[in-house]
């Protein structure tokens, strides 16, 4: 039994800053867990366990993995990276690869948020007390830092940071501490997880199982570089995981 997954829009005012807001559905299982994989994609969230908590999850540098037998309805918002830092009004390093009661961020407003969204009737209703919310919260990104991230988005992570840093006129190592601010990561990881990103979409998409060529395209320095990057990412190696009939997301 795979779980009910749907993406949706944000507002346009909102746009540039999420990447949409995303619901699971409740399950139950009556023999084993559900296993999913939870890959690393450059992104914080904020997830709204429509039964308890409320959490604040920063970006992730290696794939977590979820074993789950009984599990409520989740409604998230996912943030483009480098544009969680205006809601969270933290470092987003202190969140890097963990979980926080959205309490710890957003203080007692928190709860309160949480429960006028579960007493809503429809997902859509839903979403907007979310967009209220951070319309509300809505600051000022740093340019420097878009402009980092749409470039090692756009080449898929296969961009000299050094370059980077000089074209936006900073220090590599200022970049990092603007970085570690404003994305939870260092540049040169953030460009890793793109990297990562764009070759598990490119092998599922086209089909495309010769490691050796794809370790040319992707610019790694060879095959086995390849395996051992996506082994720590991912958690497993590429054969098994494109064969296993576990759940993956985003």
């Amino acid at each position: 039994m795979i779980p009910e997954y749907r993406e949706y829009p944000a507002s346009a005012a909102l746009a540039p800053w999420v990447v949409c807001y995303w619901t699971r559905a409740a399950f139950a299982t009556a023999g084993e867990p559900l296993i999913q994989r939870v890959l690393p994609d450059g992104c914080a969230d904020v997830i709204f366990d429509l039964q308890a908590a409320a959490l604040a999850v920063g970006t992730m540098t290696t794939t977590l993995v979820l074993r789950e037998q009984l599990a409520p309805e989740l409604l998230g918002v996912r943030f483009r990276p480098g544009r969680a830092y205006p809601f969270f009004r933290m470092p987003l390093a202190e969140l890097t690869d963990q979980r926080a009661d959205l309490l710890d961020v957003w203080g007692r407003d928190a709860a309160a948020i949480a429960e006028r969204i579960a007493v809503q009737p429809t997902t859509e209703q839903r979403i907007a007390v979310i967009e209220t919310e951070l319309l509300r919260r809505l600051g000022d990104s740093d340019p420097r830092v878009d402009a980092a991230v749409s470039w090692i988005v756009r080449s898929g992570g296969r961009v000299s940071i050094e370059r980077i840093a000089s074209e936006i006129g900073i220090s590599r190592q200022h970049l990092s501490r603007c970085f570690a601010q404003h994305v939870g990561v260092t540049p040169k990881t953030f460009a890793r997880v793109m990297r990562f990103e764009s070759l598990v979409r490119e092998a599922r998409q086209s089909g495309a199982r010769d490691w050796a060529a794809l370790a040319i395209d992707f610019g790694y320095f060879d095959q086995a570089h390849l395996i051992a990057d996506f082994r720590e990412l991912a958690g497993i190696t590429p054969v098994p995981f494109f064969q296993s009939s576990e759940i993956v997301s985003p």
